[in-house]
């Protein structure tokens, strides 16, 4: 079995939050071109940048770079969301904000190994049940094979659906 550990980005570690730009910048790239958009990379590292000045302003808001054998394939922000999304859902839930993983290292189990780690931190932070608004292309196939369905309900800011999971 290969080795998969997890680091939280801050800040103070400049070397992480350059690994997190070589993640970020793309995983933005991708998702924005999937709905006919080439974002600017300087508004892109300026967003991401915002992301990461907020790190451990919260116990429970999370920005992680997942590692296989120490190489850096994945990323992701997450955090129980402390408000209601718009009066659409109510608080508690723990939300995906951003998850990606390097194309070359898809459908090898490590997004579901990033999802487990993420899902497992959420719920020892509190939720018990789940929300993001995933990509269209990529997004939603994976997210449905984790056990979200589409709510019926639509993220204003995103203008995307909202797909949920409840634990069991």
């Amino acid at each position: 079995m290969k080795k998969i550990n997890y680091a939280q980005i801050y800040k103070e570690d400049r070397c992480l939050c350059e690994t997190a730009r070589e993640l970020w910048v793309p995983f933005i790239k991708e998702v924005r071109g999937h709905q006919g958009k080439d974002p600017d990379e300087a508004e892109i590292l300026e967003g991401l940048e915002k992301r990461i000045a907020i790190q451990g302003s919260r116990k429970d808001m999370h920005f992680e770079v997942m590692f296989l054998e120490g190489m850096p394939v994945g990323i992701a922000m997450f955090a129980v969301d402390p408000g209601t999304v718009y009066g659409l859902l109510e608080k508690g839930y723990g939300t995906v904000m951003g998850f990606y993983i390097r194309p070359a290292y898809r459908k090898q189990g490590l997004g579901k190994a990033f999802w487990f780690h993420i899902e497992e931190t959420l719920r020892g932070d509190g939720a018990s049940k789940f929300y993001l608004c995933p990509d269209s292309v990529t997004g939603v196939p994976f997210w449905s094979k984790m056990g979200f369905a589409d709510s019926g309900l639509t993220d204003p800011d995103e203008e995307k659906p909202i797909y949920t999971k409840r634990m069991g």
